[in-house]
């Protein structure tokens, strides 16, 4: 073999190792397509969270917001129950997350260590079937349904607050 040829096969060579990674890669995302992410709640609009403009909200700080209306049946105490278990399962991160629960009419007897706020019906949020989670800015982020497993919604906020390490 001529000293010219064998140089460029050597060049051939190295063009093809240098372009495998890129056909690897389109490849495997033509053929074996990455799964979409999944998240326990409902992604919301980012937008301002309504009660987050008053003055004793906690700023600065995670927030799980619950809706109260009239007395406190099975599923508001199990919403109460739900959110305190998302905020003891948080560990260190626990200072960084607060409970709060939005009321029209009479505040709840049984909502011990939540931040309890009177707000007219008007700012309610819209849905009362679950709970909110506000960002430090006051956005809504997310919204889990009564419905859900405790467990996946505190996998889901104990990700949340490690990638945010930063922010709040």
């Amino acid at each position: 073999m001529s000293p010219g040829r064998y140089s460029r096969l050597v060049l051939l060579l190295i063009l093809l190792l240098c372009l495998l990674p890129l056909l690897a890669a389109w490849f495997s995302y033509r053929y074996w397509p990455p799964a979409g992410g999944y998240s326990a709640g409902e992604l919301l609009p980012t937008q301002p969270f309504a009660a987050a403009s008053r003055a004793d909200w906690p700023g600065k700080r995670w927030v799980l917001a619950g809706q109260f209306q009239g007395r406190c049946e099975q599923a508001c105490q199990q919403r109460l129950f739900t959110m305190r278990q998302i905020h003891l399962a948080q560990g260190e991160a626990a200072g960084r997350l607060r409970r709060v629960l939005l009321y029209s009419a009479a505040a709840p007897a049984a909502a011990e260590g939540f931040v309890q706020l009177a707000v007219a019906s008007d700012r309610l949020p819209a849905r009362a079937d679950g709970f909110y989670l506000i960002d430090p800015l006051g956005n809504q982020v997310l919204f889990y349904p009564d419905v859900l497993q405790p467990d996946m919604i505190i996998k889901e906020v104990q990700l949340l607050m490690k990638v945010n390490n930063g922010l709040g």
